[in-house]
């Protein structure tokens, strides 16, 4: 086996080259998941928004129209809708939306039922002729106007 003493000018150049691509690909990756990372921060948070405030929004105010009959309860923090015979309860209790459903001859109640969405606040009024929703989510307030 030969053993070399001395390395050349070209040895010690190559061994830098290949250094410094090794550095440059692992500097490339390393901004690559930089970018990721911050493009997956945005998406989440816009996600977070859009689901929590206007999916909330749409939620109720598909469960409005459908509804045969409503009735705004407990000072604005629940809806009470009738349709075939059920009554359905929309309220806003300990940060969260649930919904409870009952027979329509039942005695309305804002207790048990499933959580359906985590909200800061929800108010429901009576603007003329429509129903106007708010929710805050995330401290950022949301509304929308239904006709009845």
């Amino acid at each position: 086996m030969k053993k070399y003493k001395n390395k050349t000018l070209g040895d010690t150049i190559s061994t830098i080259g290949s250094m410094l691509l090794f550095l440059l690909f692992t500097g490339c990756l390393l901004i690559m998941i930089a970018v990721a990372a911050g493009a997956y921060s945005r998406i989440s948070k816009g996600f977070d928004k859009t689901f929590g405030a206007s999916a909330s929004l749409r939620y109720i105010s598909n469960k409005l129209k459908s509804a045969e009959s409503a009735e705004i309860g407990e000072n604005g923090t629940a809806l009470y809708l009738k349709s075939d015979g059920v009554l359905d309860i929309i309220y806003f209790k300990d940060g969260a939306l649930y919904e409870n459903n009952l027979s329509a001859d039942a005695e309305p109640s804002t207790e048990g039922g499933s959580k359906i969405f985590a909200l800061g606040d929800m108010n429901i009024s009576e603007d003329g002729d429509l129903y106007k929703i708010t929710v805050m989510f995330n401290n950022e307030q949301n509304f929308t106007y239904i006709r009845r």
